[in-house]
């Protein structure tokens, strides 16, 4: 068996890094990602102290998820046949705009099941049009070698970040209330 040098042109782990349009974005979205996962843990327990149905409180994660299943086959088309930047800060549009209308509900003490469920449904969408766009273009971004790892870097920066949001959005809310979650999900959305 042979065993062959590595040469400077093999990629590690974190050369996609390097690149600064990918660590630009990348950095951006795992930002993002936190304050939609603080975001959902505060719809979740706004809905839990809003409505006394537990079938409202069930609709809450189907209301953010959904639109990834519905869209998913849309989104990657749209992806491909527009500019993947500006299908990207449609997408993040969407989610800041339900961030921040939820922020201002919640201030105005204007909250509604129904309401929140429609936001976490449209930041959803936001995600549903953003990811597509996002995966796509890794590979105009970076060089083809490059690609496997910035896969793995966005896999793994989403896992920390969905172990991440949770754990940092339930002490927001203990300490500092549902306002303070949403208005940092609306901050953490316009970083992008």
């Amino acid at each position: 068996m042979r065993h062959e040098k590595s040469s400077s042109v093999t990629s590690t782990a974190f050369t996609p890094l390097r690149n600064k349009v990918f660590r630009s974005i990348w950095t951006a979205t795992q930002i993002a990602s936190l304050g939609w996962l603080i975001q959902t843990t505060a719809i979740s327990w706004l809905m839990a102290t809003t409505s006394a149905s537990d079938v409202m409180v069930a609709l809450v994660p189907a209301s953010s998820t959904l639109p990834a299943f519905l869209l998913s086959i849309l989104a990657g088309a749209i992806a491909d046949g527009f500019s993947r930047r500006c299908v990207m800060l449609i997408g993040h549009c969407l989610i800041a705009f339900s961030s921040l209308m939820l922020a201002i509900s919640v201030a105005l003490g204007f909250v509604s099941p129904w309401l929140i469920l429609g936001l976490g449904f449209l930041a959803g969408c936001g995600f549903a049009v953003n990811d597509p766009a996002w995966h796509a273009s890794v590979g105009d971004i970076l060089e083809k070698r490059d690609v496997p790892a910035a896969v793995t870097l966005m896999s793994v920066g989403y896992n920390i970040v969905r172990a991440a949001g949770p754990a940092i959005g339930g002490p927001i809310l203990a300490f500092l209330g549902p306002l303070t979650a949403f208005v940092l999900a609306a901050l953490s959305d316009l970083v992008d």
